[in-house]
């Protein structure tokens, strides 16, 4: 009989408590707390959500913008056709933006997009430069290049670059 003491502790512990409340609220402030949690939980909670599923589906346009990936419109195409389609195309969105085009350095030389529209100078068209020509605009310099525009036209050239 080794569990007698045991049993008899366990009684004695159990008539010596006192009762439990399920709140530290009494009353009607239990009340009050339950309808201000019921209104978080049905207002803000499902803006918080869309939010988030939002910023989480335009994350793989956010990746291909700051890696100027080349193909970024397309990118963002399909962020918003996953919108549509319950996120089913948002993984291949992110591994597009993830991955470098295969021939577009071959294309282009570079696997980098061009700069932004939003970027400082654009739009600004920087002066015509002729390879042997300076900086002066004169009446003899114009008639210099176009004549040195039409040679390079004749020849083939344009700039330096040979005729393909």
């Amino acid at each position: 009989m080794k569990l007698r003491p045991y049993l008899l502790a366990a009684i004695g512990l159990l008539a010596s408590s006192e009762p439990a409340f399920a709140s530290a609220l009494s009353g009607n402030a239990v009340e009050t707390a339950a309808n201000a949690i019921s209104w978080v939980v049905l207002i803000f909670v499902p803006v918080a959500g869309l939010y988030v599923f939002w910023m989480l589906h335009i994350w793989p346009e956010k990746i291909a913008h700051r890696k100027r990936h080349p193909q970024k419109e397309a990118i963002h195409s399909l962020c918003l056709l996953s919108l549509f389609f319950g996120g089913l195309l948002w993984p291949l969105a992110w591994l597009w933006a993830h991955t470098k085009p295969v021939f577009y350095q071959a294309a282009y030389g570079t696997d980098k997009a061009p700069e932004d529209d939003d970027a400082p100078g654009h739009g600004k068209v920087p002066p015509p430069q002729v390879a042997g020509h300076g900086g002066s605009c004169g009446p003899r310099s114009i008639a210099t290049l176009g004549a040195a525009t039409t040679m390079d036209i004749a020849s083939g050239t344009l700039a330096g670059k040979e005729r393909i």
